[in-house]
């Protein structure tokens, strides 16, 4: 019988490491349906499979970016259009007053009015004043009646928005200014709003009731065109909301094109064959088992064996 020596163990000890250690690359490639844990396994294409993996952070982070954006336009639209329907409602309601010749409700129908426009000028988007300008804890028109706007010594007093219109980077290359400020927005059609406040708080002019003068008659009729000139204005920043919308959500379609190429790219650089996987994963076992046996034949077969 042939006696072991050390060369031998130290071949068949190295040969059972080398098995275990395929086994277990195996076994990971198999869990984990990647070729390595880590990028040091990559070896060469390491570089580039951490430079697309850092593209796809950047990507899937603007795409992040834009969805915040587009959140935050869709309750621009909504406030804007709480706006201009508020206006339109004052405008149909004079209109209205006019045609029966009947002042009786102008004023209580100018408060609901003008609560409703204030209602989309203090808009707020998670918690924040949308057209605050940059105090978005603070509501960007403080006046909070029809009464309190009369009495104020300038329209712009009834505003306390800032002046930064918000922006954002929404790719590598654009960045667009998505915010609107309600001094803006709503002057004119609050100076509007003052303007009747006073007249029908001047004894010279005002009040106005069941029967309307001549004079009350014209004063109305001019200001219902000017609520259709500040709806027109209103109108044309939900158009441009609308725009930056739409180039918001194209800009985020095409974002969500590159991650999913940047991503199918990762998968083709790292993921694991699962066919040769499972087959070098068997192979592996059986190395095992066979190097343990070999090391189990040569203990049985050892010098100190013999001597006993």
């Amino acid at each position: 019988m042939r006696i072991s020596t050390s060369a031998t163990w130290s071949n068949a000890l190295s040969n059972l490491m080398l098995a275990q250690e395929r086994q277990n690359t195996a076994n990971d490639q198999v869990s984990s349906q990647k070729v390595a844990t880590d990028l040091m396994g990559y070896g060469r294409t390491s570089e580039i499979i951490a430079s697309y993996q850092s593209s796809l952070s950047r990507t899937n982070a603007y795409i992040d970016v834009t969805q915040t954006v587009s959140d935050r336009l869709d309750s621009q639209n909504i406030a804007l259009t709480t706006t201009g329907d508020a206006i339109t409602g004052a405008k149909d309601q004079l209109m209205s007053a006019l045609a029966n010749a009947d002042g009786t409700t102008i004023m209580v129908d100018m408060q609901g009015s003008f609560a409703a426009t204030l209602s989309g000028l203090n808009f707020q988007h998670n918690g924040q004043f949308l057209f605050a300008g940059g105090s978005d804890n603070g509501a960007p028109v403080t006046t909070k009646s029809l009464a309190e706007l009369g009495g104020l010594t300038s329209v712009s007093d009834a505003f306390t928005n800032g002046t930064v219109k918000k922006s954002s980077q929404i790719d590598a290359n654009t960045n667009i200014q998505t915010g609107m400020l309600a001094s803006d927005l709503g002057t004119k059609v609050m100076t509007i709003f003052k303007e009747i406040q006073n007249y029908n708080d001047d004894p010279a002019t005002g009040p106005f009731g069941a029967s309307l003068t001549d004079a009350q008659k014209e004063f109305l009729s001019t200001k219902s065109q000017e609520f259709s000139a500040a709806y027109d204005d209103i109108l044309q920043q939900s158009s441009l909301n609308g725009t930056m919308q739409t180039r918001v959500e194209n800009t985020q379609t095409s974002l969500k094109g590159q991650a999913s190429s940047l991503s199918n790219l990762v998968e083709s650089r790292t993921a694991a064959d699962m066919s040769k996987a499972y087959t070098d994963m068997q192979q592996a076992q059986v190395a095992v088992q066979a190097s343990a046996q070999v090391l189990s034949n040569l203990s049985s077969s050892s010098l100190l064996n013999l001597l006993k």
